[in-house]
This record gives structure tokens, sequence and C-alpha cells, in this order.
């Protein structure tokens, strides 16, 4: 019951900021706005927690670890990014930059800090979850430094630690794309025309490992991780939990475990031998 009322509960809220989003406030009001709508509905998914309380620990778990940092990721992001715009320096494109490279600075410093739980975050590790995501379970000896004290009964810590993971990861992407594209999102004279990822993540994820094994970027030196990040910026996507997707392509059954290269490897050759066929067929001619 808890995981359809929630999922219905940020499908309200993504299409309330996606309105926002395309309305014609200055961007400093629309940032403020952000903010009131993510707290306004956290607080009705706490309500819902209340009037629906968890059938198992296995249902915390999941609640404290992905499903309120779903929500609460956007609180933190549209904070940061508030306080990013209302300092920012007002001249200067040399200054906005490293004004912007501060704070990618201070992310990755924020990681670092963090490293354990950034990893654990990475890795979608499961062994420490009853310690983490159980109200009332965290040890007091676990390194918890800036995390701010949370509600008792909405909360535990280590969901404010994933949450802002998830809102870092988000706020790299924004500025990557200021440092890159600028603020009207152009390079050079002509516009960044983005390309969107229609496909299964699952499908992005094999690709991914194939590009890793066979060592195509930096002589094949470029890690895993490296690799899944330049994909997540550039399409926008979630891959935190690529090394739990690779092991379902591990455990498929009744079909070809590398389905999705198979795929590209079959229409490719097609393609090919059609081409081959054409330029025959006018050689006769």
């Amino acid at each position: 019951m808890i995981r359809k009322l929630s999922a219905d509960l940020y499908q309200q809220m993504k299409a309330d900021l996606e309105d926002l989003n395309s309305s014609t406030l200055p961007k400093n009001q629309m940032l403020k706005n952000a903010i009131l709508i993510v707290q306004k509905y956290l607080d009705q998914l706490k309500t819902l927690v209340e009037a629906n309380p968890f059938k198992s620990e296995e249902e915390e778990i999941w609640f404290f670890k992905t499903e309120k940092p779903k929500f609460y990721r956007w609180l933190i992001f549209y904070t940061e990014l508030f306080a990013i715009d209302n300092t920012k320096p007002i001249r200067g494109e040399k200054a906005l930059k490293e004004h912007y490279n501060d704070q990618m600075r201070y992310i990755n410093r924020f990681f670092r800090l963090h490293e354990f739980h950034y990893q654990y975050f990475r890795l979608d590790s499961e062994e420490l979850d009853r310690l983490y995501f159980l109200r009332g379970s965290t040890s007091s000896k676990l390194e918890m430094s800036l995390v701010p004290r949370v509600d008792p009964s909405f909360g535990t810590g280590h969901e404010y630690l994933f949450s802002s993971f998830k809102a870092y990861e988000m706020l790299q992407r924004y500025l990557s794309d200021q440092l890159t594209f600028g603020k009207d999102g152009r390079i050079g004279n002509k516009r960044n025309k983005k390309l969107a990822w229609t496909g299964e993540i699952v499908d992005m994820i094999e690709l991914i490992y194939g590009l890793w094994l066979t060592g195509q970027f930096n002589g094949g030196k470029a890690g895993l991780s490296a690799i899944a990040e330049v994909f997540q910026r550039m399409f926008e996507v979630d891959l935190n939990r690529y090394a739990s997707k690779f092991s379902q392509i591990k455990q498929r059954k009744g079909m070809s475990k590398t389905k999705f290269l198979d795929q590209m490897r079959d229409a490719l050759q097609k393609q090919i031998y059609d081409w081959e066929g054409e330029v025959a067929g006018k050689k006769k001619l």
C-alpha cells in the first residue's frame, strides 16, 4: 500500500515542479518556491508513513534507503542551488567559472569525507542496511559529521546522507553543464542538441561493461565507475546501482546474457549485408 501511495505522491510533486520550472518567474523566486513545494510533499510523505506503518523491516529499509531520498534529494538540491545562485559573482565569466569550480570542489570534499558511505551507496551494498535504515539502529560510533539531527520517527541520519549523495550528483551535472555550455546551453555558436537515452537502463549498463572490459577508454586504464559517471552525466540517467543491475544480466535465464550487445551485432551485420547487396546490384547494372 505505502509503495503505491508514495509513488503517486512523488508523481504529483514532480508535476508541480515541472509546472514551476516552465513558469516565467525569476530564477531566485522559482528556487524559493521549489523548496517550499518539496517541503510540502515531504510533510505529506511523513503523514503517509504515520498512517501506514511499515509491515516489515524490509519495507522500512526500502523506504529510508530508496524512497525518502527520492523526495529529499530535491530539497537538498534546490537549497544548495539557491545558495550557489545567490553567492555567484555579478560580473565576469572567469569569476563565475571559478565560483562553479569552487562548488565542484566542495562536493568532491563531501564525497571524500563520507567516502565509506558513498561507496556503499554507489555499489548498492546491503550488508549494513539494518544498521543504517532501521529507525533507532544507527551506531553512535559511525562518523556522521555534517548530518543534521533528524526526527527519529521519520529518519535515521543515513537517509540524509543518501539523499545528499543523490542531490550532489545532480548538482555536479548542473555545474558541469554550466561550465561546459554556459548560460544559454551553447557550444560556440551552435545550440547543444540534447540526446535522450530511451532504451532500457540495463542495456546501457551492458554497453558500459562491454566498453570497460575491452579497454576502449584511456588505453584501457579508465575505471568502470568513471565510464559509468560519464554516461550518467551525459544522458542524465541514474546509474548509481549499475553493479546490482549487472547482477541481473549475469542471472539471465532462457536468453543470451549479452542480449543487447547481440542485438547491436545482428543489426550492424544486417545493415552491412544490405549495403553489400546494394553495391553488388549496382555493379550488375
